[in-house]
Order: structure tokens, then C-alpha cells, then sequence
């Protein structure tokens, strides 16, 4: 039974990890199956970032330097490029097709979360597509019992049914990481603060993160703030004013003040 931050160092070990060794061992070997040179190369796990040649011998990072002055069966032109370690994408809806996982593999993403695409009735259909997953994956439940629904997740405020949110949580916990609540004015309406609240109800009882989006809601983003608590996560914090984050002069002035110049908020 993985939480989200078992889950995310779970698929960062199994993503390759830039790791020096020693000038003296990478000047013995001369021969490499692939050279990757030039390339803007980003590891957080060493707190890389820097133009480095990357060489790959068995399958393994072989080297990483400024530059490596051996041969290699293959090299790769990165000028220009980012070269980095498994991508880990935390949102996504990667679990709507049997595809997903592969698709998302193809961008270089080794390990994956689906946001909310089903609700508590077919969170089955998501699970399953993690189960089968080549990378590791795993599930953000939907407040909305339905999922994803054309005419807005809860605008029905019946669809956030705790019950069986909860109900779906436990016999799928291995999968399931978190909640989320999708609440923005065509989603939720004038409904987005009692779908957040019930949606927190059912994430504090497993001790889980709570995802949201808000998009143009209908509350003000400091009435929704008040509900959420420490690790949950705001998605789409780039929206357009009001509900923007980083926008002087708009609500998102008296949410995150530091962002207008003011005193960080306790959320910042």
C-alpha cells in the first residue's frame, strides 16, 4: 500500500538516475553503446544541471561528463536538448485507455498518475489500466461518483457521494493515492465548496492528498484554500484572473499576497 510520496520515490527508483563515478573508471572504458552529447542535462537527485555528454554501455549510464572522449556504436546530436532522468507526471488521465501507459512512455514518462477520470462506479476501469501498466501507475479517485461527466462531475451535488468514494478507496488501496475534485463553474457551479469539503472528508479518513482543480470557479479561491490542508495539491494555478495565482490586483492578491510583492501566505 503505497501514499503519494511512497509512490513517487517507488518510480524514481526504478527511473535511470544520472550517477557520477569516478574519472579514473569512465577513462578505462572507451567503448560505449550510445554517446548522448551536448545536451542540457537535469537530474534533481544530484543537483545536476548543467551540458554534459551522457554514455550508455549495457544498457547503464556509463559516464557523465563535460565531455567524453570515448567511441560509441551510436551517438546522439543533443545540442539544444534537455536530456533527463524518467519523468514523473502526477496528473494526467493516462488510465482512459488500455494506451495510455505506452503513450505516455513515449514521452519519456516512467511513471504516472490518473487524475480523476473515474469516480467511485467504474474506478475499476482505471485501476486496471495501472494493474497492466509497463511503468508504475496509480489513481486519483473522483469526488463525482460518475467521473468525468459533459455536463460538469457534481453539478448534481448527489454524484459527491462519500459513501461510496470511500468504499472504492478501500478495496482498491494499493491503487488509489488520493482524491480530487474538480471544481470549476461548468464542473461543480455554485456547488464547488461543499464537493471540496466532502472531498476532503473522504481523503482525511485514508490520511491522503487531495488534488484540486479550479479553473474559474464559483467561490472565491480563498473560501476553497481554507479547506485544504498540508501536501494537498492546487492544479491549473495558471488559470486566467480571477482565479489566477500569480495576478496582482485580483483575488488571488489576498491567497498569495508574496506573489504581489506582500507577506507570504502560509500557504506559499
Amino acid at each position: 500500500m503505497l501514499n503519494r510520496r511512497q509512490f513517487l520515490s517507488a518510480a524514481a527508483a526504478s527511473a535511470v538516475t544520472f550517477a557520477r563515478i569516478p574519472k579514473a573508471l569512465g577513462a578505462q572504458q572507451t567503448k560505449y553503446d550510445l554517446i548522448i552529447r551536448g545536451g542540457r542535462v537535469i537530474d534533481p537527485s544530484v543537483r545536476l544541471d548543467a551540458t554534459r555528454d551522457v554514455a550508455i554501455s549495457g544498457g547503464r549510464i556509463g559516464a557523465v561528463e563535460p565531455t567524453i572522449a570515448g567511441d560509441a556504436a551510436e551517438t546522439i546530436d543533443a545540442r539544444g536538448k534537455l536530456v533527463v532522468p524518467g519523468l514523473l507526471d502526477i496528473h494526467t488521465h493516462t488510465g482512459r485507455s488500455p494506451d495510455g501507459p505506452k503513450l505516455v512512455l513515449q514521452d519519456g514518462v516512467t511513471g504516472w498518475i490518473d487524475a480523476g477520470s473515474q469516480g467511485a462506479d467504474r474506478i475499476g476501469d482505471i485501476v486496471a489500466v495501472a494493474r497492466s501498466s509497463l511503468q508504475p501507475g496509480r489513481v486519483l479517485i473522483n469526488i463525482g461518483r460518475a467521473g468525468i461527466l459533459p455536463d460538469g462531475d457534481t453539478m448534481d451535488l448527489a454524484r459527491a457521494d462519500v459513501a461510496a468514494a470511500r468504499d472504492a478507496i478501500a478495496k482498491n488501496r494499493d491503487f488509489i493515492v488520493g482524491v480530487k475534485a474538480r471544481l470549476s463553474r461548468d464542473v461543480a457551479g455554485a456547488n464547488d465548496r461543499e464537493v471540496l469539503r466532502r472531498a476532503q472528508e473522504v481523503a482525511s479518513s485514508f490520511g491522503l492528498p487531495l488534488m484540486i482543480h479550479m479553473g474559474q470557479t464559483v467561490s472565491p479561491l480563498s473560501k476553497l484554500f481554507d479547506l485544504l490542508k498540508r501536501g494537498d495539491i492546487v492544479t491549473h494555478m495558471f488559470a486566467p484572473p480571477p482565479n489566477s495565482i500569480v495576478a496582482c490586483g485580483s483575488t488571488s492578491a489576498t491567497v498569495r499576497p508574496d506573489t504581489c510583492g506582500g507577506t507570504p501566505s502560509a500557504r506559499s
